[in-house]
């Protein structure tokens, strides 16, 4: 049911948006647009690298999350610069790493490794981010998860 949600919060936000006034709603455009420079240039400008963004009612997320899961691998790299929680979670309890993992985002998965995120934390049900990998299926983001633990 989760990642049920997850696919479809992924969907939406990759669904047509509309270019919002609030800097959290710019970011969040900019975030699943894939426009590291603009997340950047919002960020700088005084925006919360680490402001909840409510894709579905009642189901806030991060930045982090979003960016992980969708695989923006320079988005990560601009979010962490400017002070992005790297293992704040989601209403799940999800983590950008598991997010990753789950989407099979190889290069996300190590760099947000090597950056400290924690790859012992769990979810809501209990499931760490090898779970998360399982459930995404690619063999390789399994074997470095594994490699890890």
């Amino acid at each position: 049911m989760k990642k049920l949600l997850l696919v479809f919060a992924l969907f939406l936000a990759s669904s047509s948006m509309v270019w919002a006034q609030t800097p959290t709603q710019k970011v969040y455009a900019a975030v699943v647009k894939d426009k590291p420079a603009d997340v950047d240039a919002l960020l700088g400008a005084g925006a919360d690298a680490n402001a909840p963004v409510e894709m579905m009612p009642g189901f806030p997320t991060t930045f982090l999350v979003i960016a992980a899961g969708n695989g923006h691998l320079d988005v990560v790299k601009v979010l962490l610069k400017n002070k992005a929680q790297i293992d704040k979670t989601d209403s799940f309890q999800m983590t950008p790493l598991m997010a990753a993992a789950a989407n099979g985002s190889l290069d996300v998965v190590q760099f947000l490794l090597t950056n400290g995120a924690n790859p012992k934390a769990r979810d809501k049900d209990g499931k760490d981010m090898l779970a998360a990998a399982k459930e995404g299926e690619n063999e390789d983001v399994i074997k470095l998860i594994k490699s890890k633990l």
